[in-house]
């Protein structure tokens, strides 16, 4: 199973999910909120302090992947051009995982925090757990 853990209080993140899953049209991912049930189910044995994290984390068959990592792993399963990300592995991944920090401590920046995750619309309940 392929489930991306996202900050489901988050508006930047909801908008990435959203594009996620309009590239991903083989349904190759599930997606679940950090704050859920199925990432305290799947993270909590592999990662304790997931919560702590305020990252994006990849959950691919027991294997974890965090920031720059998760989407780089991500991207590189869409279609292209989204594959195209893989090049960004050319940097170190301290680098990567500076900028992904950067962006990420700003993302409240981008919209207002939502109190609670946002329901998906009917048409994509099936690809959150």
């Amino acid at each position: 199973m392929k489930i991306v853990f996202f900050d489901g209080q988050c508006p930047m993140c909801h908008s990435w999910v959203k594009r996620i899953i309009r590239w991903d049209k083989q349904h190759l991912f599930k997606f679940s909120p950090l704050e859920g049930n199925e990432a305290h189910k799947l993270l909590s044995p592999l990662l304790p302090d997931y919560m702590q994290e305020n990252t994006i984390v990849y959950y691919d068959e027991g294997i974890i992947y965090m920031r720059s990592d998760a989407a780089i792993k991500i991207f590189s399963q869409l279609p292209f051009p989204c594959n195209l990300i893989v090049l960004v592995k050319i940097f170190p991944k301290f680098l990567r995982d500076f900028g992904y920090r950067w962006v990420a401590n700003r993302r409240y920046q981008y919209g207002e925090r939502y109190d609670a995750c946002p329901l998906p619309p009917r048409e994509w309940e099936d690809r959150f757990t």
